[in-house]
């Protein structure tokens, strides 16, 4: 069985090569991956045509030994987004476009996306930055992370950006990353009757909760959005069971130790063996391979269409 990663986070700075291009790509074929769609990290992000031909260049010199993708990420100035769809209709080897808070808040986006006749991928980090309480983080009790992100943020997020879409007539696909919540996969379906629109789950949020935080390692599973209750976990996993998420997506995010255990305390988890954890986690719980190739095949063929077409 051969999947498709449609979100992965590659670095290529000296102080991280294990988790440049071509060592994400080796160990994304260790789980069966044949294509990755990079986002490259928020600190380099690609904005215009020549960040376009410098990461393809940079990607042809690290000779990934799979298929490889790269976002652009939008921001809500109007003359960028223009530039975006632009070079993401030139080049087969964009995938689609991201777009992060706050700049998610921003309805000019949709309606500037509608007006120049997008159709391709919109993903979408859904937190609404406006409701974080950063105040609540305690670097010393991780687990607090869930409290400055609570799962509201989320919930208002999916919620508006499926308002701006329609408002907007968005005729592009909606792609919403990494939904950690059982609440924003039952939205989601519903908008599905009159929005071209797609989830993604990653492993982590499917076998990690906020309980894990609260051990000794628990700085290093700080990510957002935040890992959830329990309760939360199990009822992602039914709606997985129960074909109400589209895809799954590991949302690699490499960073280095003193990164993640010094200020600011960088949110990110990379560990693809949780990508293989997680399609057994899923066998056992009776999923079929059909249901999994499903999850991290074809649904993401579908969502991406012509630009995965030789995938």
């Amino acid at each position: 069985m051969k999947h498709i990663d449609p979100h992965v986070h590659c670095r290529d700075g000296v102080e991280v090569r294990k988790a440049n291009i071509r060592k994400v790509s080796e160990l994304a074929r260790e789980q069966g991956i044949v294509h990755i769609c990079d986002i490259p990290s928020i600190n380099c992000p690609i904005l215009t045509e020549s960040d376009v031909v410098e990461r393809l260049d940079l990607a042809r010199r690290r000779r990934p030994v799979i298929g490889y993708s790269v976002f652009m990420t939008l921001t809500s100035k109007e003359e960028q987004i223009k530039e975006a769809v632009r070079v993401a209709q030139k080049y087969q080897e964009v995938a689609g476009l991201k777009l992060y808070p706050p700049d998610n808040e921003k309805s000019v986006v949709y309606k500037t996306l509608a007006k120049l006749g997008y159709s391709g991928v919109l993903a979408v980090h859904a937190e609404k930055a406006s409701l974080f309480k950063p105040k609540l983080f305690d670097y010393k009790r991780p687990w607090t992370h869930n409290l400055a992100r609570p799962p509201e943020t989320e919930i208002a997020s999916i919620k508006e950006q499926i308002q701006f879409a329609k408002e907007a007539d968005f005729k592009g696909t909606l792609y919403i990353c990494h939904i950690t919540l059982p609440e924003s996969a039952a939205i989601i379906w519903q908008a599905k009757n009159y929005l071209n629109i797609y989830s993604e789950v990653t492993p982590h949020h499917l076998l990690l909760s906020d309980l894990q935080m609260r051990g000794e390692n628990g700085l290093s599973l700080k990510v957002n959005p935040p890992l959830r209750s329990r309760e939360s976990v199990m009822g992602l996993l039914k709606d997985v069971r129960f074909g109400l998420i589209d895809c799954i997506g590991s949302d690699f995010a490499p960073h280095l130790t003193t990164e993640k255990l010094l200020p600011p305390y960088l949110s990110g988890i990379a560990s693809y063996q949780l990508y293989g954890m997680a399609l057994d986690y899923l066998r056992d719980q009776g999923l079929s391979e059909k249901d999994i190739e499903k999850l991290t095949y074809w649904n993401i063929k579908k969502v991406f269409g012509e630009k995965l077409k030789n995938a």
